[in-house]
């Protein structure tokens, strides 16, 4: 009888030479480990076993099953002790089923015979894929509705013993590379010119031919081969190098079955002459000159009835003859299809164009796998085995899981090629005489190195100075002007900063605007948009390029000159942004500029300014660098400051350095050199007599001195600094002296008084809009709730704290939030919860190096530990905290000293003295990183499901941290 059915048709591809590689005995176990893998499949895609040799012929009610079916099958191979691949075809159709009597399938007959056409089109369907592919017609696909299948015609196919071409379909997951078919003997690939089908192979075209292979770009070459079909003219933008010509011909080169008339390239970089644009196409594609008729009307008279892809190639340089060339043709041949490449759009009507960016870079701690996979990587790699075939990237050892030292090296040496293909291949042409870590270090000379390559490349491709000369010659002279002085800026600008540092004369703003616009359509700068204005910014390669010119012109100076004043006035109206309401949205603009400012500050360290404007710098920037763990950065410029003899003369300036290098040294838990600091900034203001500086000096020495443990001296230094606050009026400094109080307070275990300055430091902070002190205040109340035991009011002031912090940017402040709000789930016995707050929080203080409360978390995950039973890791975990306490000389408060106390006493209980001294000393010989580590398990615990409460030992009251506020 005859009814429609599905049938799958499988071969495992190249099965014989692995049987001569392996042998026949173990070709047979792996062919045992196929049917088997290939059989247990079946009952869950509803199919039936019909035939078998080095595949299967496998038959299905519907297409569906059959195809998830193919799907899964691709994927066990792979699994497989011996990983395998085979290729499949699916066809729908009518077939005639007969089953064997029992007598023939006892003398070895198949139980079930298929007859029919459907029969012989799976098979040759199938011989037309590729290992690991999985092809169907239009009558499988059209059955296919509702699957959650990824879909892709590779056009149609003449096939032997067919009468009519079959449209052939890849189905394959989502994130697959669909690649279309080889042509072969059984099967070709035809596209239809009028009434006939013409093999694609018989295309005419003059695509010249590729020597090398097509790397990188699959992503724009799949979305541009979906654009083509709909767009007339699609426009390639990029610089010079970044492969814009290979892309379009790789993309004409798999497109051609698309255009029965074919691919055509016009190459225009030889001509100087816009008169020779039309001649040079009409020359490219046999079109020929006709008396008293002008040529472009008769090229557009041949185009006009085809159907082809045309290619006109480096239009920058010629861009309004290209452009006329274009428009005519398009306007008169409406099937022509263009791809055109420059440095800046053609201007057409119904032109798309399509930015052409570096090679995505591998990323800082990728794995190997990740590494190979990279485009640049993988582009490195492939022109460098064209001049060394014996180049090889060391693997890693066995078992561990890090990139090898070489792929490291490779990666790296791609970061810094920054993903310019030409770059890139110029770089690999050097190891015919270089080794990798040479041409890496080689790169400081960029321009110099990057020579080589083909002596068939353009002149202009023959080095990267070269190839940065043919853009730069194309400018007019305010654009190389402006190209040159944009050359100082690090990591991106505004057009503000653009026309402030740039718009001298001849420059002025108008021009400036103008300028940047040009040069960003010339793709010398790429340009996003943020915060609703244009971002601009250069590739290292030709920043370093544009300094090369304008230190040619003598104008280096002045313009670094202008560009350090400009972002001092940025930095200063950042240190009053982040004191104001609006902190998170200056900490964001801090950001965004950092480079700029790093640029701007270096400056001024080496004494081509004023050297007061390094220190003025730094104290602009402190409670950026502070807020967002950048006090190491803070630091180092501050030393640099303090070294300049101009500053050692000054007691205003030493003053000013003095106290920021104090503030940063104390956000990150050195508490001695912020005192030493500190007192000496204080001697340089009382004899400088400015009270407001001394009263904020007075205000920080009294923090310092707490972190000390000396709560007297603290006090008194505070009291002395709120009466010169109150006296000058200055409520922004009588809220931080109330906090400090409050702090203060804390430590003494005056829990009534410290919520007295406390609350009124929160009125003052709202109302000033301090959003800092306002977290920070809420986060001592918290504390204060928390020790006396009100742990759900604690936990509302905690999570208020947690989210001003958010609101405001400000990390160090989040993460002591969650810290506390860690604490007060470990009580109520959430140790998932504490888990998950005490990570965050770690990290934090891991990145900005807060050295005393990364103690402070190792002191919750030893309560953590023993909470989940496991007092052994708690008892470590103690000990080292105690032991880096002890390095660093810093001191409990003594409330927190009790707690500590009683916390241990109940470790040394449960363990006995004997054990519990073994377990303590575990961790003290490391180094705090090492202590860290060991937090890992208690963290693995909480979720692994282990119970939250121990069963050796009574719950541990909350260890000790130090003095609060400590921030």
């Amino acid at each position: 009888m005859t009814t429609i059915k599905a049938l799958l048709l499988t071969d495992v591809v190249d099965s014989t030479r692995l049987s001569e590689h392996i042998g026949d005995e173990a070709m047979a176990a792996v062919w045992a480990a196929h049917d088997r893998t290939a059989r247990d499949l079946l009952p869950a895609w509803r199919g039936r076993e019909i035939d078998k040799t080095d595949g299967m012929l496998l038959l299905f009610d519907s297409a569906i099953d059959a195809a998830g079916y193919a799907q899964a099958y691709h994927h066990a191979l792979r699994r497989l002790p011996v990983a395998l691949e085979a290729r499949a075809g699916l066809h729908l159709g009518p077939v005639s089923l007969r089953e064997n009597s029992a007598a023939d399938v006892a003398r070895g007959a198949k139980p079930l015979e298929v007859e029919g056409l459907a029969k012989p089109i799976a098979a040759r369907v199938m011989s037309a894929a590729r290992g690991g592919q999985t092809l169907a017609t239009a009558e499988a696909v059209h059955s296919l509705d509702g699957a959650a299948l990824r879909l892709q015609s590779h056009g149609h196919w003449a096939m032997k013993g067919v009468a009519e071409p079959i449209e052939l379909f890849e189905i394959g997951d989502p994130d697959a590379r669909f690649v279309p078919p080889a042509d072969g003997d059984k099967a070709h690939r035809v596209v239809r010119s009028g009434e006939r089908w013409l093999p694609v192979a018989q295309i005419p075209n003059n695509l010249p031919r590729q020597m090398t292979s097509f790397v990188g770009r699959e992503k724009e070459l799949a979305d541009l081969a979906s654009r083509l079909p709909r767009a007339h003219l699609i426009t390639l933008l990029g610089m010079g190098g970044m492969g814009k010509t290979r892309l379009a011909l790789q993309l004409a080169a798999e497109t051609l079955p698309l255009f029965a008339d074919g691919a055509w390239f016009v190459d225009l970089s030889p001509l100087r002459d816009p008169a020779l644009v039309v001649p040079e196409a009409a020359q490219a594609l046999g079109v020929r000159e006709q008396p008293d008729r002008p040529l472009i009307d008769t090229l557009c008279a041949a185009l006009k009835p085809r159907r082809m892809l045309l290619i006109v190639d480096n239009c920058e340089h010629l861009i309004e003859a290209a452009g006329d060339l274009i428009d005519a043709v398009l306007r008169a041949a409406p099937q022509v299809r263009v791809v055109a490449s420059s440095r800046t759009p053609l201007d057409l009507p119904g032109e798309q164009s399509y930015p052409i960016l570096p090679l995505p870079l591998p990323r800082a701690g990728d794995p190997q796998a990740a590494l190979r996979q990279s485009s640049a990587v993988r582009l490195f790699v492939e022109r460098a085995r064209a001049h060394r075939p014996d180049f090889e990237v060391g693997e890693a050892d066995a078992g561990v899981a890090a990139p090898s030292a070489q792929w490291v090296e490779l990666a790296r040496l791609v970061a810094r090629l920054e993903g310019i293909p030409l770059a890139i291949e110029l770089a690999a042409a050097r190891l015919r005489t270089l080794e990798l870590d040479e041409i890496d270090a080689g790169l400081e000379r960029r321009f110099a190195l990057l020579e080589g390559g083909s002596r068939k490349l353009q002149p202009r491709q023959r080095t990267m100075h070269a190839l940065v000369d043919w853009s730069y010659d194309l400018l007019d002279d305010d654009e190389r002007l402006l190209l040159n002085r944009l050359g100082v800026f690090v990591g991106g600008f505004d057009a503000q900063a653009a026309s402030a540092v740039c718009g001298a004369a001849p420059l002025d703003e108008l021009r400036v605007a103008g300028g940047l616009a040009s040069l960003a359509e010339k793709s010398l700068m790429t340009s996003a948009a943020a915060d609703g204005a244009p971002r601009y910014r250069m590739l290292e390669t030709i920043r370093d390029y544009a300094l090369e010119k304008l230190g040619d012109q003598g104008e280096d100076r002045a313009t670094a000159q202008r560009h350090c004043d400009y972002f001092f006035v940025q930095a200063k109206a950042i240190r009053d942004g982040i004191n104001g309401a609006e902190q998170a949205a200056w900490i964001g603009r801090a950001e965004v500029d950092l480079d700029n400012l790093r640029q701007a500050i270096a400056l001024a360290l080496s004494g081509a300014v004023d050297a007061f404007i390094a220190v003025k710098f730094a104290v602009a920037l402190m409670a950026f660098w502070a807020l967002r763990g950048y006090s190491s950065e803070g630091r180092a410029v501050v030393r640099a400051a303090l070294a300049l003899p101009a500053v050692q003369a000054s007691d205003l300036a030493h003053a000013h350095a003095a106290y920021v290098g104090a503030a940063l040294a104390q956000s990150q838990s050195d508490h001695g050199q912020a005192r030493q600091l500190l007192e000496l900034c204080l001697a340089l203001r009382r004899r400088l007599d400015h009270p407001v500086e001394i009263a904020a000096t007075l205000s920080t020495l009294s923090l310092a001195r707490l972190q000390g443990g000396d709560a007297q001296g603290a006090a008194a230094c505070e009291l002395e600094a709120r009466d010169i606050f109150l006296a000058l009026e200055d409520r922004q400094g009588e809220a931080i002296g109330l906090l400090h109080l409050g702090q203060i307070a804390v430590y003494q275990g005056d829990l009534p008084q410290a919520q007295s300055h406390l609350e009124g430091c929160l009125t003052l902070a709202r109302a000033l809009g301090q959003r800092e002190v306002e977290g920070e205040a809420d986060l001592l109340l918290g504390q204060c709730l928390f020790d006396a035991d009100r742990t759900p009011q604690a936990q509302a002031l905690l999570e208020r704290s947690l989210a001003v912090c958010r609101g405001a940017a400000d990390r160090r402040g989040e993460a002591h939030a969650l810290h506390w709000l860690g604490r007060v789930a470990l009580r109520a016995g959430n140790v998932d919860a504490a888990a998950a707050h005490l990570a965050q929080a770690l990290q934090t203080f891991g990145d900005f190096e807060m050295r005393e409360e990364l103690i402070e978390a190792l002191e919750a995950h030893a309560e953590m530990a023993t909470r989940l039973g496991d007092i052994g890791l708690g008892a470590r975990l103690a000990g080292a905290a105690q032991e880096q306490r002890n390095r660093l000389q810093l001191v409990r408060s003594p409330v927190r000293e009790r707690q500590w106390g009683r916390f241990v006493d109940a470790l040394r209980a449960t363990l006995q003295e004997v054990e519990f001294g073994r377990e303590w000393r575990v961790l003290q010989s490391g180094d705090l990183a090492a202590a860290l580590r060991a937090c890992a398990p208690a963290l693995r615990s909480s979720r692994d499901g282990v119970p939250t409460t121990a069963p050796r030992a009574p719950a541990p009251p909350t260890p000790a941290n130090p003095a609060p506020g400590s921030r």
